[in-house]
């Protein structure tokens, strides 16, 4: 019994003591090679967790002296217990390869740990590590892994790669005589060359973690870019966390709102970060900072790189004319704006479409970034127009520096009222007269008939009536016919149907059916089609009437545009959440269809999530054939209330 019962607090003793202890997880972290200059360290260069995704490599000298690849600095401790693996391309350059059958390297590596003051310690290290290159095989991949490293790194430390040549035949003489011919390099920084090096951390559960989607954001000079941050506190107390950064320049500027927050045990609480870009800053130029979050019982940082984006061209046009009354042999006046929405100043060719006669106030303008300018278009009616004819007139502005292009339309409609005949007294005191002669049954019987020939015995309509489709592509009108008589069997008609209009040279118009039957009150839908051929010059366009003629009364008529623009990427974008209501601190999981119907490659875009106004993440560089599709997913943080949006750029 005595056995026992020390048996059985010694259990009780040592479960205590697990729930006591912090749980850890073993976590391997890869970095990657950069080029970028370490931002503690001028003379060594950074280890990052950004894959690669340039398809150039960049390259290292290692005749010119050793280098070091190295972490930013730590905010708190981290221990690593494990294997470290590291990859690293190296490159047997010689002037003419064909000349030497065989070439050797011999590399030898360190893994040291980076003081805050730059003192470098050995932590472990390779043998020297012979490598053989064959004929024209110039590059190989070497691969060496540090075993069972147990080693802490400092708070405020960083931890290291140098990469060392330690043997060199040509240093030699009568060899050395020949030294400039060779050269030894580490190539890196590429989706060909992925060097790296995966570290195996300890990291506790307990205290602070911090979290941002994404990490790497791109600006336009002058303009700012917000990042939003979740810090967490895994603990069991309330915790009193003060976030701060590394930067301390005067060109960009980095501001955290709010720096101090409260957060309680097991919860989390959110920061953002705002970057504003130089008003002077040129394309490619970035910003790489380090956020730091400190609290009582633990801490924890993350990196946010900020990149300038390349400017870009933009023009809108809007109609600030829509409709327009005229008479025949009027002109009507229609107001266009035009506006450079882009970032550079640019040069826009302006056009009209109008089947009628017309005159631009002027036909090129020059707009600095997001200059408008307002122009007029006038258009003559003819003289002959019909009552109740309608026209599209059509503004577009072209950029002469790149493929961008605005259209906006406005429609001019004849109206004119037919003044009554001067009436005299005596004539209409003739016709009553002779009328009544004649008879009262003659005048009721001419007045149904007249009142038949002039009754609309259609209605014809079509909400889109412009078109704008490249070359080769077909323009689709979906035409409406209705039969306004009252609904009697007697009321059926009969309806053909035809286009009428002069078409540019190999373009095919058609309707799906060439006549439709009635009844009262009823209504169908007509396709009418326009096809292009590829050949065609972006100058051409057709004007068309659509003409319905009843078995009896008169016809009517609407009129048709389809102009011809460059072809264009028309992305459709859609998306659903797992889990499709998420609480609050659950991760989240965005799945976005995007299908490109237009009929040009999408290239380079980007998927931005919104959640509640502010952007979660974004993914960018995504590439959609024309008739493609891409279907992505993007992970983020769930808030107390959820209002998703995906938008593409």
């Amino acid at each position: 019994m005595v056995i026992s019962s020390c048996m059985k607090k010694a259990f009780i003793l040592l479960s205590i003591l697990i729930l006591l202890t912090p749980m850890t997880l073993a976590q391997e972290i890869t970095y990657y090679f950069q080029d970028d200059r370490h931002p503690q360290f001028d003379e060594m260069k950074l280890l990052s967790q950004t894959p690669p995704t340039s398809s150039a490599s960049y390259a290292v000298d290692l005749d010119e002296g050793a280098m070091i690849w190295a972490t930013p600095p730590f905010s708190n401790e981290m221990k690593i217990n494990g294997d470290i693996k590291t990859t690293i391309f190296i490159e047997a350059f010689f002037i003419n390869p064909d000349l030497l059958p065989i070439q050797l390297r011999v590399i030898k590596l360190y893994l040291v740990d980076i003081s805050p003051t730059g003192n470098v310690a050995i932590i472990d290290d390779s043998r020297p590590y012979p490598i053989l290159f064959f004929g024209n095989e110039t590059i190989q991949d070497f691969s060496y892994t540090f075993n069972n490293v147990e080693y802490v790194i400092g708070q405020g430390h960083c931890l290291g790669i140098k990469v060392e040549k330690v043997f060199d035949l040509m240093s030699y003489f009568p060899f050395s005589m020949l030294s400039s011919l060779f050269a030894t390099y580490v190539l890196y920084g590429s989706q060909y060359t992925k060097s790296f090096v995966r570290i195996p951390f300890n990291i506790t559960q307990e205290g602070i973690s911090v979290e941002c989607y994404p990490q790497q954001k791109s600006v336009k000079a002058g303009d700012s870019v917000s990042y939003g941050l979740i810090i967490y506190n895994n603990g069991n107390e309330k915790e009193e966390v003060e976030v701060s950064t590394n930067y301390a320049g005067n060109e960009w500027q980095v501001i955290i709102n709010p720096t101090k927050l409260t957060i309680e045990p097991n919860s989390f609480n959110y920061t953002d970060v705002e970057v504003i870009a130089p008003k002077n800053a040129t394309e490619g130029e970035y910003l790489n900072i380090t956020i730091f979050v400190n609290g009582k019982y633990g801490s924890d940082s993350i990196w946010l790189n900020t990149t300038i984006a390349p400017p870009e061209y933009g023009v809108k046009v809007v109609a600030l004319t829509k409709d327009v009354e005229a008479k025949p042999g009027e002109t009507a006046k229609f107001k266009f704006k035009v506006e450079n929405t882009g970032d550079l100043t640019d040069t826009y060719t302006l056009n009209v479409t109008c089947v009628w006669d017309y005159s631009l106030e002027r036909d090129k303008v020059i707009l600095d970034a997001g200059e408008s300018i307002n122009v007029s278009v006038f258009v003559q009616v003819p003289e002959n127009a019909t009552n109740g004819t309608t026209q599209i007139v059509a503004l577009t502005a072209k950029s002469v520096n790149s493929a961008k292009e605005s259209t906006a339309t406005a429609k001019v409609k004849v109206v004119y009222v037919t003044p009554p005949p001067k009436e005299k007294e005596g004539n209409l005191l003739m016709i009553a007269y002779i009328l009544f002669v004649v008879g009262v049954v003659a005048l009721l019987g001419a007045a149904a008939y007249l009142s038949m020939m002039t009754q609309k015995m259609a209605i014809v309509g079509c909400e889109e009536r412009f078109a704008e489709i490249p070359p080769g592509g077909t323009a689709e009108f979906t035409v409406k016919i209705k039969n306004p008589l009252e609904k009697k069997e007697k009321n059926r008609i009969r309806y053909k149907l035809r286009i009428e209009g002069k078409l540019p040279e190999n373009w095919k118009a058609e309707v799906e059916r060439d006549e439709i039957v009635l009844e009262g009150k009823e209504e169908k839908e007509v396709k009418v089609r326009v096809r292009v051929p590829k050949e065609a010059s972006l100058e051409e366009w057709a004007s068309l009437d659509f003409v319905v003629i009843p078995q009896k009364g008169k016809s009517e008529k609407i009129d048709l545009l389809v102009t011809l623009r460059e072809p264009k990427e028309i992305l459709n974008v859609s998306y659903e959440n797992e889990p499709e209501e998420p609480k609050e601190g659950e991760r989240v999981i965005t799945k976005v269809k995007i299908e490109n119907v237009g009929e040009k490659d999408a290239e380079n875009k980007k998927v931005i999530l919104l959640v509640n106004g502010r952007e979660k993440n974004r993914i960018e560089g995504i590439n959609i054939p024309a008739g493609g599709k891409a279907e992505i997913e993007i992970p983020w943080i769930a808030e107390e209330e959820n209002e998703v949006e995906v938008k593409v750029e």
